[in-house]
């Protein structure tokens, strides 16, 4: 039988200890060390080179998804399951991602941990039944729309309008250089506040610096 040596990340005591005394009971696993913030868990990994290490994403200081790519180049023959009370899928595709081998959560740290880490050992993905399907789920959903700026609402003539009006253009001045009355400007100007929200002419000024609109 071919056993399989742990590293167990997190910063919690009563956590560290309950799955210490968890593993023990393994005859094909052996907790090699416990760390309880990333600085700890390299110097740690670096020396003993466990096949797996039991990573908790959050931690103080450098997180769990952080502390990844630094575990990938210390021992790049260790695998992580990244152990976590997160059932957000979005945390899920990041780290796998960011090279996790495995995902569990800590409410099902039992038979299920046992089985991620023959998993994982052995150079296979596990993740629970629950958190596959969120994470298919998610992946299936169509991206969301792109946000449409609101000065794609105005029209052409709308634009020039604001276009002069961001250039200090007065409105005579801008009904002189359009060739249209003082008060087709003046409606102009007020569909333009309208669309943009916005109820000063120095505030579609800014708007239209902003957005590179002269």
């Amino acid at each position: 039988m071919n056993e399989i040596t742990v590293a167990i990340v997190d910063d919690h005591t009563l956590m560290r200890s309950g799955l210490n005394l968890m593993l023990a009971k393994q005859e094909d696993i052996r907790v090699v060390g416990e760390a309880a913030n990333a600085e700890e868990a390299l110097k740690l990994i670096e020396a003993e080179k466990p096949a797996v290490v039991l990573l908790d994403i959050s931690m103080p200081g450098t997180s769990g998804l952080d502390c990844l790519q630094a575990i990938a180049h210390c021992s790049p023959q260790s695998r992580v399951i990244l152990l976590t009370m997160h059932e957000d899928s979005q945390y899920v595709q990041d780290g796998l991602a960011a090279g996790a081998m495995g995902y569990v959560l800590k409410k099902a740290a039992d038979e299920m941990l046992y089985q991620a880490i023959r998993n994982v050992a052995a150079g296979v993905v596990f993740l629970q039944p629950d958190t596959m399907k969120a994470l298919l789920w998610r992946q299936r959903q169509p991206p969301p729309a792109p946000v449409q700026q609101p000065y794609k609402a105005l029209s052409e003539k709308e634009t020039v309008v604001l276009a002069l009006i961001a250039q200090g253009f007065s409105n005579a001045e801008i009904a002189a250089e359009l060739k249209i009355s003082v008060k087709t400007v003046e409606t102009y100007k007020y569909r333009i506040m309208e669309k943009l929200d916005v109820r000063k002419r120095s505030e579609l000024v800014k708007y239209a610096m902003q957005n590179n609109i002269v």
